[in-house]
């Protein structure tokens, strides 16, 4: 499977080793004009707002309508989709959820509990995105890799991150296993025991 590079920078001094991802999508026709969106109440007041926005798909201009919507994990933002014109040549950079913070050396990487029933989609995901990972932030840290993540309507990617190692344990990455039915598994990231005799 081919996979798309995407480089990474530090967005500001502040930001520490947030992440932004900046290879894009090379197209000669500039987006359409933002549409105007009224914002709906949250569910809670842990899902974040996806303003909509004009993506590049099949050869294409797309609306991707704002929605509400639950962090892939904890402590994670949204860092939205945008256009940039260089030389009348327009570059579309997809959203993605990242860090918020710089990793706390004491804390261990929480992933969110894996939903009551399997994800099974029907649609393949997307090449994986070769991290540029930022420098180590302590000693004996371990990176855990990005991932594709399903958001009830497409792929979503959720970067990777560093975190604390939790003694006698190891981590599980996030995966899609293809069945034999043609369909698409989500098997979810996981720290578990480690096992001497591996």
């Amino acid at each position: 499977m081919k996979k798309i590079v995407f480089l990474a920078v530090l967005m500001c001094p502040l930001a520490g080793f947030a992440q932004h991802f900046v290879a894009g999508v090379r197209v000669t026709i500039a987006p359409p004009a933002l549409r105007l969106e009224v914002v709906p109440q949250p569910p809670s007041l842990r899902h974040q707002w996806v303003a909509g926005y004009w993506a590049w798909h099949a050869g294409r201009q797309v609306w991707i309508e704002g929605h509400w919507t639950l962090p892939a994990a904890p402590g994670y933002v949204w860092q939205p989709a945008s256009w940039e014109n260089r030389g009348g040549v327009w570059f579309f950079y997809e959203g993605y959820w990242r860090p918020a913070d710089a990793p706390d050396p004491g804390a261990v990487y929480q992933p969110p509990p894996p939903p009551g029933r399997a994800e099974i989609v029907e649609t393949a995901p997307p090449a994986p995105i070769e991290e540029v990972r930022p420098p180590l932030p302590f000693p004996d840290a371990l990176w855990i890799p990005g991932y594709w993540d399903w958001n009830g309507l497409r792929h979503v990617w959720v970067a990777g991150r560093w975190s604390a190692r939790p003694p006698g344990y190891v981590w599980e990455d996030y995966r899609w296993k293809h069945r034999r039915d043609g369909k698409w598994e989500h098997k979810h990231g996981h720290w578990h025991p480690h096992d001497d005799d591996d």
